[in-house]
């Protein structure tokens, strides 16, 4: 038996449809404003604003809004590649992120969480892993605790 620790489904699923939504929906803002940022004298992308003055409606509304969703998309995946996923198992910890998989077989003799990084220390105190994680304390102690490896709610006093 294992226990998986992972970001909400509602999370996953809006992430998916919310980013690229939100995206959109920036797009429209971008294309609000264009007229007034080109004729700025200097802006950052001013280009970018210039031609979306340019182009005849409704190509310009369309233009901005399809921009914004693929930027939306893209921030969805990059959120998704750096989501790490925790599974527990009596035997083992699987660590994945995006397409790397790390699978720790080893006594243990601290888990924790150092801010926002899950810690695995082995008990002649080294340091086998350290990943950044946006998992909290008490998603990730119930599955530790729960296939006997050494939960600590604070990082243990270094020696």
């Amino acid at each position: 038996m294992e226990t998986t620790v992972d970001e909400p489904p509602w999370l996953r699923t809006g992430s998916w449809i919310g980013c690229p939504l939100i995206g959109g929906a920036l797009g429209v803002g971008v294309w609000a404003i264009a007229a007034w940022v080109s004729d700025l004298p200097a802006f950052p992308f001013q280009g970018v604003f210039k031609v979306l003055t340019k182009l005849p409606q409704p190509w310009a509304t369309l233009a901005a809004v399809a921009g914004g969703l693929v930027l939306g998309l893209v921030f969805a995946v990059v959120w998704a590649r750096d989501r790490l996923v925790v599974t527990v198992s009596p035997t083992r910890v699987t660590l994945v992120r995006g397409d790397k998989t790390r699978r720790i077989e080893a006594d243990l003799d601290a888990v924790y969480l150092d801010g926002k990084e899950l810690v695995l220390r082995t008990t002649d105190g080294r340091e086998i892993a350290r990943e950044k994680t946006d998992l909290r304390n008490h998603e990730l102690a119930p599955a530790f605790a729960e296939h006997g490896y050494p939960w600590r709610d604070d990082p243990p006093v270094e020696r």
